[in-house]
């Protein structure tokens, strides 16, 4: 290894040239509303409203776009059991990012009651998490609907989550409607050109079972197009990729910062390091992501980072100049209604929400 590699200030200031590592991954399509990904978009202009909570379906892409006064765990942990989990069933999967409404202990206790696995996405790697992609369709969609009047935006959102799910889907080839319900949703556009509106009668016995069949076989048929569009988009995105190298447990690292200007300390982040640490691998949690350390406190994970993000250390001799927070979730301790222990992610919030746990024994 050359001096220059192998040199803790040369790795910490200096740019890298190399192509990002890792490579894509590409999951298989699984059942309909198995896998959810869940974000939150705004601060947008109050009209009653401030942000808007996405949830899309991975398999079908159907989207659910709510309007909510505060971005609180409460707020969007009702949401998601009231509007999507009693409307379509419980997911296996719930991808989301770091924020604090996800990683709170209300959140926790939500997935853990229902059984569902909670995956967050590596830190200041958001293109992990499917939903990003809806949130270039929203905005322009949102703003076209709004142009200059600002303040009555949750007005045109019952408009654009119609557009989103009744637009076809590039990587399917079929509008999310379609694949969600098995027909296209009647569009204000066929309306107008259809005068003399047809009604169909699907309950009609012996058109039923033909039509169950083909709606089969062309449901094998998505999986296997969706195959191929994402495997053409892996040999392109592989391309400016390099094979991501693997880190054993304990190896050190160091990790790319993300500092900011603090005038008060007399910094800039322009002359602030790339990278910092070194930090300990603590596990690999997916062929691209690990969960990370410090040195001094090996025992308390700070977050799960890409392997983009991270460069090899061969000196254990110098320390951090900024350390990193902590990101994620703690440790799932099982709560019951009546418990009077609480852990809480956001100030003012009770993981033994009332409202919550009806919800949950409704369900049961």
């Amino acid at each position: 290894m050359s001096p220059v590699k192998n040199c803790p200030d040369c790795i910490k200031y200096k740019a890298s040239n190399q192509k990002p590592s890792g490579l894509l991954q590409t999951p298989v399509p699984a059942q309909r509303f198995e896998t959810l990904a869940i974000d939150l978009f705004g601060p947008l202009p109050k009209d009653s409203k401030r942000w808007i909570l996405i949830i899309e379906d991975c398999t079908t892409m159907w989207v659910e776009l709510f309007a909510l006064p505060n971005a609180t765990s409460k707020e969007c942990a009702i949401t998601l059991i009231e509007e999507v989990l009693l409307r379509y069933g419980i997911p296996r999967r719930l991808i989301s990012d770091n924020g604090t409404q996800f990683v709170s202990a209300v959140m926790q206790q939500i997935c853990y009651l229902l059984n569902i696995h909670q995956s967050l996405i590596p830190v200041y790697h958001p293109q992990d998490n499917p939903v990003k992609r809806k949130n270039m369709d929203l905005k322009p969609r949102l703003a076209i609907l709004v142009q200059y009047k600002h303040d009555c935006w949750s007005e045109k959102l019952p408009f654009t989550h119609f557009a989103l799910n009744t637009a076809k889907c590039e990587t399917t080839g079929q509008t999310a409607a379609f694949l969600n319900f098995g027909r296209e949703l009647r569009t204000p556009s066929e309306v107008v050109n259809d005068i003399r509106v047809v009604i169909q009668n699907d309950n009609f016995e012996p058109e039923i079972t033909p039509y169950l069949k083909k709606f089969t076989k062309f449901s094998t048929q998505i999986r296997e197009v969706v195959k191929e569009q994402q495997n053409s988009r892996k040999l392109y995105a592989d391309k400016k990729r390099k094979v991501a190298p693997t880190y054993q447990p304990g190896e050190h690292v160091f990790v790319a910062s993300h500092p900011l200007n603090n005038a008060a300390q007399g910094r800039s982040a322009k002359i602030m390091p790339r990278r910092d640490g070194p930090y300990v691998i603590l596990t690999q949690i997916s062929p691209s992501s690990y969960e990370i350390a410090s040195l001094d406190n090996p025992g308390e994970p700070l977050g799960v980072y890409h392997t983009s993000a991270l460069t090899p250390c061969n000196n254990d001799k110098v320390k951090p100049l900024i350390p990193l927070r902590k990101h994620g979730r703690p440790p799932k301790v099982p709560q019951t209604p009546g418990s009077s222990s609480r852990r809480r992610r956001n100030k003012g919030e009770d993981v033994t929400n009332g409202n919550i746990y009806c919800l949950f024994i409704v369900m049961i």
